[in-house]
């Protein structure tokens, strides 16, 4: 089935794809020969729209082809971890049969991990958590143009040249008076201002307050709430988005009435909310957190990439991990730096999964390679939340889409970072940041062991929690267009609580291009995926 919306139009909306490299050697996650302990099945007719972009079809789930412990559903606006379980070591449980999750059984999760992995003649030792050498910095000294894009995209930059490093004309700037984005009272960029595709505008009123974060050591753009009673004794919390949007995807959103839901494209139909739902930065406000968002700058891509088209082109706005990482990793090392005494929470979503987890990565091999000013994140961080993410695979790798073949911007640079949802193979990017069977996943989990070596923590265990929507038939039919239970999850029994939102958990505020992939958002935006990241922040 065709998507009805024109070229134009999608690339308006910023479709959400997931990186310009080439897959690295087809190393696996288990070893020679294997696809990481998932198998492939039939997958049925893809469908594009008019970008480029495909649900894969009815592929197989890939890493480890499991799911979260059964097919039970809630129901109505509920949540499941697939099932019951028992909690034990002060933890919870990752549902239907599986260990429970805690401290001591991560101990014994990674424990069976590396036996199994030693068994299959898996050299965890040499196992690098290191850049991957297809994303090493290009070391050039200029700003990337559409002319040098080639050059740029698919590579970390570092921030003394980043273009999207920029606090310029932001629209949450009190100060920003004069700019073509000027501050409002809301949360609009200037893109949902406005009737247009993306169903704007934004008319929910009453927005929390807001301003441009000045942290020092921060030198780019991140929006903080105002927060008149902060309790310390709470994490801070950061946010962090996903391609083609900004901070505002954390607040609250109203369509005006009379605008229909445009998501036919993920088959589900509902009616737009007519009064407008706090959303998570509203909720972490109200419940005293100290709230941060990042701001990657998606409004500056047309200035670096040509932007025709989607399809060879980057007219969608997407940024790759190149991008998005350093920005992400230099504000949490800011944060900490200037905290001490504060743990850290990080919640991502969709791209935002993956860019939370590299920032940290980057982090620690900073700290490894002693670094001056480095920091070992780890000892300080309480929680890191991961909604609909992109761990193992995202559809727009799948044919009949080519993104990752023929789009050398961004738009495709991030896709081959992702690699395939139906049929998952390891990428060169997943490589450092997942390790050997996912091994490297879930850092100081247990307290102790992080990328393969141990008292690498402080004793402090970070909690691991994992949200995405149910599939239709498990691990081969998917509801999310870009997400599944099994690219979502990270395979580490005793480590990590991979919870699923049930089929009816979508974002009904018609954010994003009015609801165009309101499953999408469901984890984070859906009244089930609020109340589990609330519920999580507080354990």
């Amino acid at each position: 089935m065709r998507h009805s919306l024109s070229l134009r139009m999608l690339a308006l909306a910023g479709c959400m794809v997931l990186g310009c490299g080439t897959i690295g050697g087809g190393t696996t996650d288990a070893g020679p020969g294997s696809t990481d302990g998932g198998s492939t099945a039939d997958a049925g007719p893809g469908s594009t729209d008019d970008g480029g972009m495909t649900d894969g079809g009815s592929g197989s789930t890939g890493d480890g082809g499991t799911t979260d412990g059964g097919s039970g559903s809630t129901g109505d606006g509920g949540m499941t971890d697939g099932g019951s379980g028992s909690t034990g070591d002060g933890g919870t449980t990752d549902g239907g049969e599986g260990p429970p999750v805690g401290p001591e059984a991560c101990r014994r999760g990674i424990s069976a991990k590396l036996e199994e992995l030693r068994a299959q003649g898996v050299d965890v030792e040499s196992w690098s958590f290191a850049d991957a050498p297809e994303m090493a910095d290009p070391g050039l000294t200029e700003r990337q143009s559409p002319s040098t894009y080639l050059q740029y995209d698919g590579r970390y930059r570092p921030l003394s040249n980043h273009p999207g490093c920029s606090t310029d004309n932001l629209y949450y700037d009190k100060a920003n008076t004069s700019g073509t984005t000027p501050f409002l009272d809301g949360n609009n960029d200037g893109r949902w201002t406005g009737p247009g595709p993306f169903g704007g505008p934004n008319v929910a009123t009453g927005h929390i307050d807001g301003d441009v974060a000045r942290i020092p050591g921060f030198p780019c753009a991140a929006k903080e709430y105002t927060q008149t009673f902060e309790d310390t004794s709470k994490p801070i919390v950061i946010l962090v988005h996903g391609v083609s949007t900004r901070p505002h995807a954390w607040e609250k959103f109203l369509l005006p009435p009379g605008t229909a839901i445009n998501s036919a494209f993920e088959r589900v139909n509902f009616p737009p909310d007519t009064e407008a739902r706090d959303q998570l930065a509203e909720r972490l406000i109200a419940a005293h957190y100290r709230v941060l968002a990042v701001d990657f700058r998606t409004d500056l891509v047309a200035s670096v990439d040509p932007t025709t088209n989607s399809t060879t082109e980057n007219a969608a706005g997407n940024v790759d991990h190149g991008w998005s990482t350093p920005i992400l990793q230099s504000l949490v090392k800011a944060v900490m730096k200037n905290n001490p005494t504060r743990q850290v929470a990080l919640v991502g979503h969709s791209v935002g999964v993956t860019v939370v987890r590299d920032a940290l990565r980057r982090l620690y091999v900073e700290h490894v390679k002693g670094e001056p000013g480095a920091i070992n994140p780890f000892p300080r961080l309480s929680h890191v939340i991961l909604g609909s993410g992109h761990n193992h695979g995202v559809s727009t790798y799948d044919s009949p889409s080519t993104l990752c073949r023929d789009n050398r911007t961004m738009r495709g640079a991030v896709v081959c970072e992702m690699g395939s949802r139906a049929s998952y193979v390891q990428t060169y990017f997943h490589r450092p940041l997942n390790g050997p069977k996912d091994l490297f996943a879930t850092p100081c989990a247990d307290g102790d062991f992080a990328f393969g070596r141990t008292g690498q923590c402080g004793g402090n265990v970070v909690k691991y929690y994992t949200l995405a929507m149910t599939d239709i038939t498990p691990g081969t039919n998917y509801q999310d267009f870009y997400a599944s239970e099994s690219t979502a999850r990270l395979d580490m029994p005793g480590c990590v609580v991979n919870a699923l939102t049930t089929l009816n958990d979508y974002d009904t505020s018609g954010y994003f291009n009015k609801g165009f992939i309101a499953n999408h958002y469901g984890s984070v935006r859906s009244e089930a995926g609020l109340a589990r990241i609330l519920e999580v922040l507080e354990m």
